[in-house]
């Protein structure tokens, strides 16, 4: 998987996580609001259940005892029971308890309220209070119609929601490969910029931001200084180092100018074999060539396809970051100097290099003193040691 695919990845499964932490959250508080409303619901129907009994004691203290339970008037959505102590049904008369009722009564004949299933399967509020001045209960019991309605509000939610997430996230994945996909264009043609092909190439992509038409503008300035005007006598691929494939020193000048006016900060890392001049003394010029090829090919494989390699001498290599911070770029150096100390040269054996790390950030002065800043930093290295790394700050 590229690194642009892995970015676009990455933003799908932060938009899918925070999507699903939404539906969670929304979750929970529907379920959360509709215990709320049913514990308000339950107390207002333990409040109206004690008033019933409190109109049947009254209903009882005027001595109506040949129709006491008048006052009780259920509605269709209601029933009414009115028990003795010892289970004995009073009101309706003639009438036994469901064993709904009966689990609604507790087993303990004491007042609560609570949710149960009736004999048919719906949901019911149930209230037992005593009736005042007897060792009566009064049962009460209510239709729950409103929670099929709070229970599908959750589905509402979700379906209003859910299509909108999921275009936020389509959005959000088209507009990442519309950004990347330039840049991985570009990406593929700098490591080619010597081919005649690669001018037009690069002048096909289309950028979507500005940063991305700057980062173009400066490769083309880069390429038409590797394929300058002929003219009689001039060498063929001039810009080119012929030992190693890198890019040569006279690319810099304007290559670097070139960054830093499209406001693109970068990191230079200048390295250098150490005791190069033992080297020199026990190994021909075709072994240390192949060496140095080999290195060269190390310092391509520790870069990105945005990254710019240079040999500046005959040990001495640059290699230009754009938009890479100088901790990571720190990181980078300690991994290519340990892959180095690791490896075996070919014709010449185990060598090891020191590197200086410099960052630029637009508008912070002379790009090019940059360079000299990751040389000097190169130097303390090796005066101090060699294999190591010295970075420096950004500035």
């Amino acid at each position: 998987m590229s690194r642009i695919g892995l970015r676009q990845l990455l933003v799908l499964l932060a938009l899918t996580s925070t999507l699903a932490v939404s539906m969670n959250v929304l979750w929970v508080s529907n379920s959360l609001h509709q215990q709320a409303l049913l514990e308000h619901s339950l107390k207002n129907q333990q409040g109206y259940a004690a008033l019933l009994a409190s109109k049947l004691q009254w209903r009882l203290q005027q001595g109506a005892q040949t129709a006491p339970f008048d006052s009780l008037e259920p509605t269709e959505q209601q029933r009414i029971w009115v028990i003795s102590n010892d289970g004995k049904v009073l009101f309706p008369a003639g009438s036994d308890l469901a064993p709904a009722q009966e689990r609604g009564l507790d087993g303990r004949y004491r007042e609560h309220s609570a949710l149960i299933r009736d004999e048919q399967g719906v949901e019911r509020m149930t209230s037992v209070v005593a009736v005042p001045g007897t060792d009566w209960l009064l049962v009460l019991q209510t239709a729950l119609s409103e929670r099929p309605r709070l229970q599908w509000a959750l589905v509402d939610i979700l379906a209003a929601v859910l299509p909108a997430s999921l275009l936020l996230i389509l959005l959000a994945w088209l507009a990442g490969g519309r950004v990347a996909r330039p840049l991985g264009s570009l990406a593929v043609y700098v490591r080619n910029l010597n081919r005649p092909e690669s001018m037009a190439a690069i002048r096909a992509v289309q950028p979507a931001l500005k940063e991305t038409a700057e980062l173009k503008k400066g490769l083309l300035q880069g390429i038409r200084q590797l394929q300058p005007v002929s003219s009689p006598g001039q060498p063929e691929g001039e810009y080119l180092d012929p030992v190693t494939g890198l890019s040569s020193p006279d690319i810099l000048p304007e290559l670097v100018a070139n960054i830093s006016q499209g406001d693109i900060g970068f990191t230079a890392m200048a390295l250098a074999v150490d005791d190069y001049g033992q080297v020199q003394e026990y190994f021909s010029q075709p072994l240390r060539d192949q060496a140095l090829k080999h290195l060269a090919e190390l310092l391509l494989n520790h870069s990105r396809e945005l990254d710019i390699s240079v040999r500046l001498g005959e040990e001495v290599f640059l290699l230009l970051l754009p938009q890479c911070p100088i901790t990571i770029a720190q990181r980078i150096a300690e991994r290519l100097r340990c892959k180095v100390q690791e490896s075996l040269f070919p014709g010449v054996g185990h060598m090891t290099i020191s590197i200086g790390v410099a960052g630029y950030q637009p508008g912070s002065g002379n790009p090019l003193d940059t360079l000299k800043r990751a040389q000097q930093l190169l130097i303390s290295a090796r005066r101090e040691g060699q294999n190591r790394v010295h970075a420096g700050t950004n500035e």
